[in-house]
């Protein structure tokens, strides 16, 4: 394996027990490697969600049938591919933008960040049903006018300061984030509040942390990449799905080209996962 592959994996788990903000990206991606990430976190979700099913069980949780995830997987439109190609680029800006201590990312990640925290209180407090909240998702994002104005200002008169809070709270600017990624997602399981929801969040949490790692690792880009990969792979194979006939020739092709990505997934998410355990 090549140093810049081999970097790709060697420092995960030391970097989660003290995370640090960077001012900049810390090594280089190549694609191969990438995918490796990428078949990580799609695995780690895929795991996730059988805990959720586990625990659902157990328990008696009613996960609500119609909640905003199962409506985007199973209801193809314009507006869905709209959220399904736009958010992640919206959630990483808002999400991760800000772990770093550059001063731009910081400071337009704090207006997304704010922007997003608006978005989810609403969603967890309102539950609007799925099909408003694909219709009327953009919509939310008026709040960053005020938010970019909160920043803008923040940004002319305590840029130091913030800077040094983020330059010394490095570590618990990373995990808030990552918990509040993962509390935004409650939503998606329940259209009334539950306090459960929030631990069925775990695949989501899980994946965040993942994303926050590789946002530090290799730079924002690569994190929006692969956000974008992992809701697009998952939603745009079901709706490809849908759109075939039962029984049909073309079902079955994509049902076969399916289980031998999965198939793919599965084997080099876990061969990274060794490399993540082994490298240590």
């Amino acid at each position: 394996m090549s140093d810049a592959s081999s970097g790709t994996y060697e420092s995960l788990l030391h970097f989660l027990a003290h995370p640090t903000l960077p001012e900049r990206p810390l090594r280089r991606l190549t694609v191969w490697p990438w995918f490796g990430w990428l078949s990580l976190l799609l695995l780690l979700g895929f795991a996730g969600g059988q805990f959720d099913s586990l625990m659902a069980h157990w328990f008696g949780w009613r996960v609500a049938p119609d909640t905003f995830q199962a409506y985007l997987v199973t209801h193809p439109s314009l507006p869905a591919a709209g959220i399904v190609l736009v958010a992640p680029l919206f959630e990483e800006l808002g999400y991760r933008a800000f772990l770093s201590t550059a001063p731009v990312p910081v400071f337009v990640g704090l207006a997304f960040f704010l922007c997003y925290t608006y978005l989810g209180l609403r969603l967890n407090v309102e539950h609007p049903s799925a099909v408003t909240t694909i219709h009327h998702y953009f919509d939310a994002f008026w709040a960053l006018l005020p938010a970019a104005a909160v920043s803008a200002l923040l940004y002319r008169y305590a840029r130091e300061p913030v800077l040094a809070f983020f330059r010394r709270h490095g570590a618990a600017v990373f995990w808030i984030s990552c918990g509040l990624f993962g509390a935004a997602h409650a939503a998606i399981y329940s259209n009334t509040p539950r306090w459960w929801t929030v631990v069925l969040a775990l695949p989501q949490f899980l994946v965040g942390v993942g994303l926050a790692y590789i946002r530090i690792a290799f730079g924002l880009r690569w994190s929006v990449i692969t956000h974008l990969a992992f809701d697009g792979l998952i939603v745009f194979t079901a709706w490809l799905y849908l759109a075939t006939p039962s029984g049909s020739i073309p079902r079955a092709a994509v049902q076969l080209v399916s289980l031998l990505l999965a198939v793919v997934i599965v084997v080099y998410g876990l061969i990274v996962s060794w490399r993540v355990l082994h490298n240590r």
